[in-house]
């Protein structure tokens, strides 16, 4: 059945000319929200209201604005129906919030990484107007490119685009929508969007504006700048999966010898490696390996791996070496 409905979705994205991210674009599903935002749960002649927070949780509120704990209990005269149907449209819509929160926040991320660009029409119809996943475009910053040139910009919860001086900026059909990134912005730009967020208290959904390009590649297909660092086991694994990274396959037996992130719009996949593990984990003394890219079982120049996601694995290489023991740093 999943092959089925799989090869079925495969067909219309082919029918209508979409990508499989278009696709995916055009499929979020919205919970139940309108587009205004708002979940409307009805007792009958009674309403209550659900809004979404920046994280995408659900906070309720009656007729009067009074915010609510959980839903109230039928009245008299209100219909035991209506009020069971309203408490599982609720939980169905947490759920998928939930949901969305997590895969949404991830294709936004990949997005970032591969350098994906929106016609300014998509980007304002199917992020920015989407009811869960416009809360999180709030948390980014994007840029905008057309004839006029680059601006940056951060939309808000009222829908006005921000830009890094507070000035709204208008954004074409036509342009080219993306995800900001510092390593392709000015460092006096990334400094005054730090100032921004933070004057804002913007909760960003993902760090933009850290991760820098790696200095000093003496390999065309890794890094090793950090090989041979002494670490353990154990916090080798937790600063890997903090990251989102997973054990590699086993070698040799029970063993496994890295950790390993999929980028699947990019057929690639970056690899972490170690000393080695056995998959019944213990704590014990290793050493980290180098970062290095694949796809399939082929290894992927360095100089063919997108500059977002090179710069954005290169930081995730360095939190993993930083998270070693104090007292088992350096070579």
């Amino acid at each position: 059945v999943q092959k089925t409905a799989i090869d079925l979705v495969e067909q219309v994205a082919q029918w209508r000319g979409w990508s499989a991210d278009e696709l995916a674009d055009r499929t979020v599903p919205t919970g139940g929200f309108d587009p205004d935002g708002l979940l409307h749960l009805s007792y009958g002649d009674r309403e209550l209201t659900g809004r979404l927070t920046p994280d995408l949780r659900v906070v309720l509120t009656n007729a009067a604005g009074k915010t609510l704990r959980a839903l109230p209990e039928a009245r008299a005269g209100e219909h035991s129906l209506d009020v069971s149907a309203a408490k599982k449209e609720l939980r169905a819509a947490r759920k998928e919030a939930k949901a969305v929160l997590a895969l949404q926040s991830a294709r936004l991320y990949e997005a970032m990484c591969a350098s994906r660009t929106w016609s300014g029409a998509d980007w304002r119809g199917l992020l920015a107007g989407h009811p869960l996943v416009g809360r999180l475009v709030t948390r980014l910053v994007w840029t905008a490119t057309s004839g006029e040139g680059l601006v940056t910009f951060r939309p808000t919860g009222d829908g006005a685009l921000l830009g890094v001086d507070d000035v709204e900026v208008s954004l074409a059909d036509n342009a080219s929508v993306g995800l900001a990134h510092g390593t392709a912005l000015e460092p006096a730009l990334v400094e005054a969007w730090r100032a921004h967020l933070a004057d804002y208290q913007v909760d960003p959904l993902f760090d933009q504006l850290t991760a820098t390009t790696p200095q000093a590649v003496h390999s065309t297909e890794r890094i090793d700048d950090l090989q041979g660092r002494p670490t353990t086991t154990f916090t080798l694994r937790q600063g890997a999966t903090r990251r989102g990274y997973q054990h590699g396959e086993a070698v040799d037996g029970p063993w496994f010898m890295d950790y390993t992130k999929d980028f699947a719009s990019l057929h690639l996949r970056a690899v972490i490696s170690f000393s080695g593990a056995e998959f019944l984990e213990q704590e014990a003394p290793c050493t980290l390996g180098d970062l290095s890219f694949s796809r399939g079982r082929r290894p992927v120049p360095l100089d063919q791996v997108p500059p977002v996601l090179l710069a954005e694995c290169y930081a995730d290489y360095r939190a993993v070496a930083e998270a070693a023991p104090v007292g088992r740093r350096g070579r």
